[in-house]
């Protein structure tokens, strides 16, 4: 298989046989001379005909703030990885020794917990204390004497103190867990913090991905064309074309890109597992490879006419009839109906036709899609 590369973007893939017949045989070869009628011929090859953009496309996790720090000190242990999964329980970095904790629930921290207290903080803390198998009593949001017991054993197993209250600045809640969070780059060891900053940030489940491409680009892509990423490690990722939209500045039109759809099952046919309620997404079980900050750049293939395999004729050679339907006219002067399955960089492979088959290319351009002639 040779692939002729327009520079730029732009690849049409043909056979082997078919680059060799595109540099002879359709510029007329010896004995198939243009005709004063019109006219040069070539003949009819198997080959495949394609095209595609290479281009970079870029990945980045879309951020959003989802909670504060409200400890005061100095930053003494960073514990979570950047863009790591956080689960209910993890420890995500200490303050003046003490570790702050990550914990599922609605509503922020925002005040000490001990003893007698009850509302829906106390809740989010028995259902913290309690998955993590410290607190075996109702979760109802009310702070009793068992609770307290479970939060001193829940300390001791941090290493703290087990005072049996938690301060404020122990637990931040986040609305879900398990999550991919990071923290804010104001949370390093030795940095002082004073409480009240907005440092805990969720990244989703999945990095957008992206592709900035010209307008005349564009225009070639439909949406649901097949794109193919190559990631840094090699891996190969799948993609369409889900949208577009333009840039802020300049003429540059952004692509988005979603995850391939999954092939419905066919009706009346038992799934073979649960549906999933939202799809893998793009870069699957490998998205840890795209860095929780900042754009990654990748290689990006873009479908932009499917290969198709078979008898191959210049795009030229087409004309139509009178209910403009194409056909192809053989040296003799007799017509062939044919089917365009593919056409891309003035080639077309055609259904009605075998290869061999010797057909007029009239000189003049535009004749497909006028009626073709009765003479030859």
């Amino acid at each position: 298989m040779t692939t002729l590369t327009v520079p730029g973007v732009v690849a049409l893939v043909v056979g082997l046989a078919l680059a060799a017949w595109a540099s002879t045989v359709l510029l007329s070869p010896p004995g198939h001379a243009a005709e004063p009628g019109g006219f040069a011929t070539a003949t009819v090859m198997l080959g495949e005909v394609g095209s595609e953009l290479s281009l970079n496309a870029a990945a980045e996790w879309q951020a959003a703030p989802v909670a504060r720090n409200e400890a005061a000190g100095v930053v003494t242990s960073v514990d979570s990885a950047q863009g790591g999964d956080a689960r209910q329980g993890s420890r995500l970095y200490s303050v003046n020794g003490r570790a702050v904790i990550v914990a599922r629930g609605e509503i922020p921290a925002y005040r000490p917990l001990s003893t007698g207290d009850s509302g829906d903080d106390a809740r989010q803390l028995q259902q913290l204390l309690s998955d993590a198998g410290f607190f075996t009593g109702e979760v109802d949001g009310a702070l009793g004497a068992d609770a307290r017991t479970a939060i001193e054993r829940w300390q001791q197993s941090l290493g703290e103190p087990a005072s049996g209250e938690v301060a404020l600045g122990d637990v931040v809640f986040v609305p879900s867990l398990p999550a991919r969070l990071t923290l804010d780059g104001v949370v390093t060891r030795g940095a002082r913090l004073a409480g009240g900053e907005q440092v805990v940030v969720g990244i989703g489940s999945s990095p957008q991905f992206t592709v900035p491409v010209g307008p005349a680009q564009a225009a070639g892509i439909v949406t649901g064309a097949r794109v193919e990423l190559t990631s840094a490690s090699g891996q190969q990722w799948k993609a369409v074309v889900a949208g577009r939209t333009a840039a802020a500045t300049g003429s540059t039109v952004v692509l988005t890109l979603d995850p391939v759809p999954t092939v419905a099952a066919p009706s009346g046919a038992t799934p073979s597992a649960p549906t999933p309620s939202a799809p893998a997404p793009i870069c699957g079980a490998s998205c840890s490879e795209i860095p929780a900050t900042g754009q990654t750049l990748l290689a990006a293939r873009i479908i932009t006419v499917e290969s198709v395999h078979g008898s191959v004729v210049p795009s030229m050679a087409l004309q139509s009839d009178a209910q403009q339907g194409l056909l192809l006219v053989d040296s003799a002067g007799a017509r062939h109906p044919v089917t365009v399955l593919a056409s891309a960089r003035g080639m077309s492979v055609v259904r009605g036709v075998d290869p061999g088959l010797v057909v007029r290319v009239p000189n003049t351009p535009s004749s497909a899609g006028e009626p073709a002639g009765d003479g030859p």
